[in-house]
């Protein structure tokens, strides 16, 4: 026993060394790799196993409908309006608008003297119009009209003259160029109206007489006047005849007279 003891001990001594030593190791090595584990970077998927990303397609732009120019469904007759409560104005064409008229004599004539007005400066028309006779017994009024008719004549020229250049793409003229311009557009233009005009006249009266003999011919026949309309009948409600009777329109029934031969309604006795 007392041999035994020392060799115990030494043995179990040598275990705890044993074991303090291969702990001190393994900290020693877990302290030297860790390091090293957080000095690498996390593993990426690859590129291969990743799923693809789906792409989505851009929805198509939406075109917006054209509106429906419910303001000019009857023809261009509004324009800008001066009041911001009513933006629009109205400018109706006048009746005959659109309707083919050839000018008789009187009013080429007319025409003629009214362009005479046109190339007047506003000095010279009052002057001509105060050794007019008949202007002078005009009432202020009348003199007003008669001087804005002239003035809306000399304007309504103007305007189709240049309405005529920028048609043509005649934008830079000068205001001397469009003066010039103006008075020659309508030079020609009236030589052209009067030379059609003497053309079509002819025409034009043949065409409208013919139409008016058609209409004279339709409706200058008498009209034949319309069979009466009959009269309703009135249907008198059809009474049941009474029992025992005939109905209307039945012959009667033939009377037995001899007394040998029994009715229905007589027992023979």
């Amino acid at each position: 026993m007392a041999g035994f003891l020392p060799v115990a001990r030494r043995y179990v001594s040598g275990r705890l060394v044993a074991v303090v030593l291969l702990a001190g190791s393994m900290l020693t090595a877990g302290a030297q790799t860790a390091p090293m584990q957080a000095a690498v970077p996390p593993a990426t998927p690859s590129p291969v196993n990743a799923p693809a990303a789906t792409a989505t397609a851009k929805p198509a732009p939406v075109v917006p409908p054209v509106p429906v120019d419910y303001f000019q469904r009857y023809g261009k007759i509004l324009s800008p309006g001066s009041e911001p409560a009513h933006p629009l104005k109205l400018s109706m064409p006048n009746p005959d608008v659109g309707q083919i008229k050839i000018p008789t004599g009187d009013e080429t004539a007319l025409r003629d003297k009214i362009e005479r007005l046109t190339t007047m400066s506003d000095d010279d028309i009052r002057k001509d119009l105060a050794n007019w006779p008949a202007f002078k017994q005009m009432t202020l009024a009348d003199e007003g009209a008669m001087l804005v008719r002239i003035q809306q004549f000399k304007d309504h020229r103007a305007k189709l003259a240049q309405d005529c250049a920028h048609n043509l793409g005649l934008l830079t003229l000068s205001p001397v160029q469009m003066n010039n311009f103006t008075q020659e557009y309508w030079q020609k233009r009236l030589k052209m109206e009067q030379d059609l005009s003497h053309q079509f006249q002819p025409i034009y009266q043949a065409r409208e007489t013919k139409m008016e003999e058609e209409l004279f011919r339709e409706y200058s026949t008498p009209a034949r006047p319309a069979p009466p309309t009959p009269k309703p009948v009135a249907h008198k409600p059809a009474v049941p005849p009474a029992p025992g009777a005939s109905a209307p329109g039945t012959p009667p029934a033939p009377v037995n007279t001899d007394p040998s031969v029994a009715t229905p309604m007589q027992p023979m006795r």
